[in-house]
């Protein structure tokens, strides 16, 4: 018998919050497992639609789905540096009945013919269904629902009845681990409604960045809810649902992400491939690596982030934040020393804790991000904060070899 006690420590331990999205995500499977059982399971998936002669290629359209979800990789990246090394994959499956599409950790994506067949959809249309699903893999959705599966011994059981009786689909015949079938299950499940506003707000950003119109995603949501009513209702909605207001939300979304359209359609971004033999992989990693700390690659993330671009980010935990701050504070020089300031921004974002070195390090994330006026500010802040909360002066912590209240006072000296 788990004692209450240890069971709190083990959700505890599993909860963690989203470096996308700022959300607490439940995740008690690694990203590594993760991307490896997917992999394992995707391929299994694709050998059996390819003993029944189901995948699609050499098409104009299996090409035209490369083109389009390369495009939104190149994006992706920017937001996700470390999906610059997923081995991405996208097949068309040679289904004209169902309307839908997925995308497993790692990057393993398909997308039947019925989004064409029985939707008409363009290529604007099926560049908001590639970057939405593209989206929750981004965002661990996939990964997070893995967990939920896993931990669930009805619902795996479930699983296992559903995908051993369905006469399509992913995992129909196929003799899957308890991890496989969970990556498998985690693209089957219901979404939850946090988890689709996030691959909403995601994924019609990477499409705009791409070149794709974000109206797209308005008309391509009339089209599956047209459909839905129907007497064989799209695929899509039974994992994807779709509250009322998701057209409304869709169209306030494209006109966020309308000027980076414009921008895109007019000067076109130069990226490696990400698909097939000619994507290199040094290359790929260069480009993400470049793209990481611009200013605006903290878009998707939520509000404190928002906050932290604005200078607005004021920490005010002690006592509750202290184990965090300890044991993320290390993290922060190397992240400093190898200039990774998104992550560096994003770590003392979600640590919270009022000292002068968090304020300090967000000073200098933001300055290496572009971000003079928020970094004044917070130089600013490390300063006043040096007077009561100084690091050096906390019990058992140090500054980390930084010389903070020094550095800060020079910094703000140089850009008076």
């Amino acid at each position: 018998m788990v004692r209450p006690a240890l069971a709190l420590l083990f959700l505890l331990a599993a909860c963690s919050t989203s470096p996308l999205t700022g959300r607490s995500q439940y995740l008690i499977v690694s990203d590594n497992m993760a991307v490896t059982q997917s992999a394992a399971a995707y391929s299994q998936m694709m050998g059996e639609f390819g003993k029944k002669k189901q995948i699609e290629t050499g098409t104009p359209r299996a090409e035209k789905v490369r083109e389009i979800t390369d495009r939104l990789i190149a994006q992706a990246v920017r937001f996700r540096p470390d999906s610059a090394n997923w081995a991405w994959e996208v097949q068309v499956i040679n289904d004209p009945k169902t309307v839908n599409a997925f995308c497993m950790a790692g990057g393993k994506m398909a997308i039947y013919t019925g989004m064409w067949e029985r939707l008409k959809a363009t290529d604007d249309e099926i560049a908001q269904v590639m970057g939405h699903e593209i989206a929750h893999a981004l965002a661990d959705h996939t990964r997070e629902r893995m967990s939920i599966a896993m931990t669930s011994a009805v619902a795996t059981t479930t699983a296992a009845i559903a995908l051993g009786s369905r006469d399509s689909g992913p995992g129909t015949g196929l003799a899957l681990t308890g991890m496989q079938l969970a990556s498998v299950l985690a693209i089957q499940l219901p979404n939850s409604r946090e988890g689709e506003s996030e691959a909403d707000q995601i994924g019609i950003e990477l499409a705009a960045r791409a070149g794709y119109d974000p109206k797209a995603a308005v008309t391509l949501w009339e089209k599956m809810a047209k459909e839905s009513g129907g007497k064989q209702p799209a695929e899509f909605f039974s994992t994807h649902p779709s509250p009322q207001n998701r057209a409304a939300r869709l169209a306030e979304l494209g006109t966020k992400v309308q000027p980076y359209y414009l921008a895109a359609k007019q000067n076109p971004v130069e990226a490696p491939r990400f698909l097939g033999a000619k994507a290199d992989q040094k290359e790929r990693s260069e480009y993400a690596a470049k793209l990481a700390n611009e200013p605006d690659t903290l878009t998707f993330l939520a509000e404190p982030f928002e906050r932290f671009k604005s200078g607005k980010a004021v920490f005010q935990c002690r006592t509750e934040c202290a184990l965090r701050y300890g044991t993320r504070k290390t993290d922060w020089k190397r992240l400093h020393e190898n200039k990774q300031w998104r992550e560096l921004a994003v770590s003392v974002m979600q640590t919270e804790y009022l000292s002068d070195l968090s304020y300090f390090m967000l000073a200098e994330a933001a300055r290496g991000m572009g971000l003079k006026d928020a970094a004044a500010t917070y130089y600013k802040r490390a300063v006043e904060a040096g007077a009561r909360y100084g690091c050096g002066a906390d019990a058992g912590f140090d500054c980390e070899g930084f010389e903070v209240q020094k550095r800060a006072q020079a910094a703000l000296k140089g850009q008076s």
